[in-house]
């Protein structure tokens, strides 16, 4: 298998492309979940288009396989939607996705990255936990449809020692 990531938002140098992109976001997120998504394509455009906004693509080929989504702070940023297609999962685009995110917000000086993830959702969670997040807590009833506790997540980046 042959891929690359790229950062998505350099793509606001094409915004007639960015409805597509939103779309290819959105049917994604439906699959890797179920068919489950509080969010709609206008939500993928409106971060799409969000200077605070990041996203990672990761693509085989011409076919957006995964993508990741961070909005930054001052100096924290969030994981607002993570997803890979069901067939990629398991062969290591999620976690070269999130590795290259925290890469990129550590170059970026930013001192955590926090995010949600469904209770339900064993592979995430071990994939966060092998990354270094640690559970913070547990919000009840965070997920809608179908209604879920989340576990909190943070990963806090060490700052760097000046010799």
């Amino acid at each position: 298998m042959q891929t690359n990531t790229i950062r998505i938002s350099d793509l606001k140098m094409q915004p007639d492309k960015l409805g597509h992109i939103a779309q290819e976001l959105y049917d994604i997120t439906l699959l890797a979940n179920d068919g489950h998504t509080s969010w709609k394509v206008s939500s993928f455009l409106f971060e799409l288009k969000e200077e605070r906004s990041v996203y990672l693509g990761c693509f085989e080929d011409e076919k957006l396989i995964g993508y990741i989504c961070c909005m930054t702070v001052l100096d924290e940023a969030s994981v607002n939607n993570f997803a890979v297609l069901p067939e990629y999962q398991g062969e290591g685009v999620g976690t070269a996705l999130l590795r290259e995110m925290i890469l990129l917000l550590k170059g970026e000086d930013m001192a955590k990255l926090w995010l949600e993830v469904r209770v339900s959702n064993s592979g995430a969670y071990g994939l966060y936990r092998k990354m270094g997040f640690e559970d913070i807590y547990r919000r009840k009833d965070y997920y809608q449809a179908p209604v879920e506790d989340a576990y909190i997540l943070e990963l806090a980046f060490p700052a760097e020692q000046e010799s």
